[in-house]
């Protein structure tokens, strides 16, 4: 793969590359699809809502022209108000990488927008206020999982009523103690590693899972089974936004060994000769966590003992990866859940509360933008010319 342009010219262009809204960057995605040459299949799974009309994931695959060796799958939205980002980056997929993309042994899954009712109305969760990346188990075991702490801890510190000041109630009783934050005695760490993975019970609580698969959830994982065992290697790369620095691209695994081949992983992510794209953050990372249910683990629970796979999170940080900004991320999202399920105080609060929360996947900055479309161009660049060789 061969570089592209100047720094100047990747800045000028990158804001274009980032849609106005939902409608106008599935139109593009199918443009894009309808466009392209050789062999295809494009598809779209309908998502039923209440609330609106003609949801749906989008998506194309581009089997191997000869003999199949790698699957590469990307993916966007999962977090509905992070797909402004993934719709760049696929954009810019299209129009520079997939042109210069040796097919004949790689087959491309692209899929627009996984949850596109999240997309549409600034939330993070879907219409069911599913978090969609809590949701993937092929045999449905994460739904019988109970997260004890996670819900004795969200019982104590969410409010039930209506959202009435920017600072939820758990960042209201934050204290500082022997140089260590605590909520009423509970760190910080401990609140984070208890929650963060999901529960899988109560939709009004943090990270809901869902009692069952999602539709978009089970169509993903069908069309998987179906395109996955002709290929020896399949590479997932699911494209988020928040957690991190901002502006920089960190790459996550899996905690769960089936879901990083070390091998396939070896091979195509060179940490310390890509530095200036991307770092690699292993979820016990101070400010980063493992998760039940998240798409990525899909890739290794499906792969046959013939292949090996790699589900990779591409996450571009937004607010930053200091303490301040960890606080303020996490009250954002906690006045977004309250405010789903208990309503707000007046609608101006309702607006400040919710352009927080847009803020916190999608930050209103070109010099971001261009940070986000520049490392998934270099990081493409090189994951396929290693995924072609031998």
């Amino acid at each position: 793969m061969r570089g592209f342009g100047r720094l100047d010219v990747i800045m000028t262009s990158a804001a274009a590359d980032f849609p106005a809204n939902y409608a106008e960057s599935r139109k593009r995605f199918i443009a894009r699809v309808a466009g392209l040459a050789g062999p295809k299949e494009p598809g779209r799974w309908e998502v039923p809502s209440r609330r609106s009309e003609d949801l749906s994931v989008d998506w194309v695959f581009l089997p191997a022209t000869q003999e199949p060796r790698t699957l590469v799958v990307i993916t966007s939205g999962v977090h509905g108000s992070e797909a402004y980002a993934g719709s760049a980056c696929l954009e810019m997929f299209f129009r520079e990488i997939l042109p210069l993309v040796d097919r004949r042994g790689v087959g491309l899954f692209l899929a627009h927008a996984m949850n596109p009712y999240g997309f549409k109305h600034h939330s993070r969760c879907t219409e069911s206020h599913v978090n969609l990346n809590r949701n993937f188990s092929p045999d449905g075991s994460i739904y019988r999982l109970r997260n004890e702490e996670s819900l004795r801890l969200c019982e104590r510190f969410l409010s039930k009523e209506p959202v009435s000041s920017l600072r939820a109630r758990l960042i209201e009783v934050m204290k500082a103690e022997n140089g260590t934050v605590t909520f009423e005695g509970v760190t910080l760490d401990r609140l984070i590693k208890a929650t963060a993975p999901g529960q899988f019970e109560r939709p009004e609580y943090v990270e809901y899972g869902g009692r069952g698969p999602e539709p978009q959830t089970a169509a993903f994982i069908a069309k998987m089974r179906e395109i996955l065992p002709p290929y020896r290697d399949v590479l997932g790369l699911d494209l988020h936004t928040g957690l991190g620095h901002r502006g920089r691209l960190h790459l996550l695994t899996g905690g769960a060994e089936i879901a990083t081949h070390p091998e396939l992983f070896a091979k195509i992510f060179h940490a310390e000769a890509d530095r200036e794209f991307y770092e690699l953050t292993p979820p016990e990372a101070d400010g980063f966590y493992d998760v039940h249910g998240c798409l990525n683990n899909v890739f290794g629970e499906l792969a046959g003992p013939h292949q090996r796979a790699c589900g990779i999170t591409m996450e571009y940080g937004t607010l930053g990866h200091g303490f301040e900004a960890q606080i303020d991320g996490l009250n954002r999202s906690l006045l977004e859940i309250q405010g789903a399920h208990h309503g707000f105080a007046d609608q101006e609060l309702e607006r400040q509360a919710r352009a927080l929360a847009f803020e916190r996947s999608y930050p209103d900055d070109d010099e971001w933008r261009a940070s986000v479309v520049r490392a998934a161009r270099g990081l493409f660049e090189r994951v396929f010319a290693r995924a072609v060789g031998a």
